[in-house]
């Protein structure tokens, strides 16, 4: 379990200060609390990840934050309890509340209520996660296929991605770059998004992609990271 910190330009409100502060020149704590539980499902949670944290431990505020991401103009959060939860930031479509209105604090997202969340990755405009069952959620901007819906239209409500070429496969990571994306299942990576600028999906030209396409490398991934323009996989050395 973690606590969040942050600071720097948070003047479309990505800190979660609850307030539009231009420059938070020295770190500074974000609250990020749990969603409220009935006692018994918050007893089998707590009983569940106890090698983690304690009871005790519940009564403070952010203590529970295991990933989190940053975006052009947003942040996300996932809990040790798997919620994922908007951070803050301005929200037009990429925070999965099913509207455009930003947020200044912390903010939990129902749509998710019933996913559990193990990964997070925030791009320029959109963003997109991966459950603890391999599936990826997907919502945002999408004005070039980044999300992989099949579609250009935004989402502003989590989409689960199934496309034929994720049937039966589980994503283990996913990164975002400023108009693309990446999907690891582990053996298998796919890219969609925007292909211009320097061909950054790696397919071997310069087309947009709206739907995930794979890469054509034969490595055992151990990271994968999304730049505005460019992609990085870090894979295993073979022994």
């Amino acid at each position: 379990m973690g606590q969040v910190w942050g600071w720097g330009y948070g003047g479309e409100g990505q800190l979660g200060l609850g307030s539009r502060v231009k420059m938070v020149s020295t770190p500074h704590v974000i609250s990020c609390i749990e969603p409220p539980l009935p006692g018994k499902d918050r007893s089998s949670a707590f009983s569940h990840d106890s090698k983690f944290f304690s009871a005790q431990a519940s009564k403070v505020p952010g203590n529970f934050v295991k990933e989190i991401a940053c975006g052009g103009r947003h942040s996300a959060i996932i809990t040790v309890l798997g919620h994922y939860s908007l951070l803050a930031g301005v929200c037009t479509d990429r925070c999965g509340q099913g509207g455009t209105y930003d947020q200044l604090r912390p903010t939990y997202v129902n749509s998710l209520s019933a996913v559990r969340v193990e990964k997070i990755a925030a791009g320029l405009w959109h963003t997109l996660c991966v459950s603890d069952e391999g599936r990826v959620y997907a919502f945002g901007g999408n004005q070039f296929g980044q999300l992989g819906t099949g579609a250009d239209q935004a989402e502003s409500l989590p989409k689960l991605l199934d496309p034929p070429c994720l049937e039966g496969k589980n994503a283990k990571m996913v990164s975002c770059g400023a108009r693309h994306s990446i999907i690891s299942t582990g053996t298998v990576n796919y890219l969609a998004g925007d292909g211009t600028n320097m061909a950054k999906l790696g397919l071997g030209d310069s087309v947009d992609r709206s739907t995930p396409s794979q890469v054509s490398i034969t490595v055992m991934p151990r990271n994968i990271a999304c730049g505005w323009w460019h992609t990085l996989l870090l894979a295993e050395t073979p022994i």
